[in-house]
């Protein structure tokens, strides 16, 4: 295992300065407009649907679940001390790495997130997440949310080698290919940035869309191929089969 991936993600609290549960409330807060932005149309209409957030930090996403009327959301993280965080913000959060607690589980899911989690992982190790996700996840509709780095973004080797404890970046073609292994179908990828949230960054998206057309245009005139996402990061969703 890369030594640095328990130095860096057992101590993310005092990583991203999180002392206490009003300081990651507070950034719950924030983060919740472009959580909405970011699964639009991916959640599941049930609000007692099961939910399980892998690499759930404080609780960033299971709040934002909660604050719209999910009942039955957990996760999972490292990081002792974000868990107790998210467990003051009355979250049902647990301190596990990823594998033990996919081994341990003893229900299906409706909906797994994987958010930020799968570019830390070797390739036997991807395997065997991606594998008990699949078999966590409810036949024929469960859903994998996931977000990960966007290797064709103009920024993708700046988000892959930013970071210590990075095995890996994906495309659109790798994240179809690995969810065609575990017997999962994508059905939608969101390109998130900017995200429109506020009335000037839906004029900010609209500007970098229009830049963004204009540079694939340059770059097909010099031969090259234009990226299919732009932004640094690429979100996913898929369902199993």
């Amino acid at each position: 295992m890369n030594p640095y991936r328990e130095s860096l993600y057992l101590t993310q609290a005092d990583w991203h300065g999180y002392d206490s549960a009003e300081t990651a409330l507070a950034k719950h807060q924030t983060r919740a407009p472009y959580y909405a932005w970011f699964t639009k149309g991916w959640l599941p209409h049930d609000k007692s649907a099961m939910v399980l957030d892998l690499g759930c930090g404080s609780g960033q996403f299971l709040w934002f679940l909660r604050e719209r009327g999910y009942r039955n959301c957990s996760g999972v993280d490292l990081d002792a001390r974000q868990v107790e965080l998210g467990r003051q913000l009355g979250l049902d959060c647990q301190a596990a790495d990823i594998l033990t607690a996919l081994h341990e589980l003893k229900k299906r899911c409706d909906l797994i997130a994987v958010f930020d989690v799968l570019e830390h992982l070797r390739k036997d190790e991807l395997h065997e997440v991606m594998t008990l996700i699949s078999k966590r996840l409810e036949p024929g509709g469960g859903r994998l949310l996931l977000s990960v780095p966007n290797a064709e973004s103009p920024s993708g080797p700046a988000v892959l080698y930013g970071d210590l404890t990075h095995e890996a970046a994906f495309t659109w073609g790798s994240i179809c290919e690995l969810c065609y292994c575990h017997g999962l179908t994508i059905k939608a990828f969101r390109d998130p940035f900017p995200a429109p949230v506020t009335s000037l960054r839906w004029v900010y998206r609209l500007v970098a869309l229009t830049a963004r057309r204009i540079e694939a245009a340059r770059l097909r005139v010099l031969g090259l191929s234009a990226p299919r996402f732009w932004s640094y990061n690429l979100w996913a969703y898929a369902e199993k089969q």
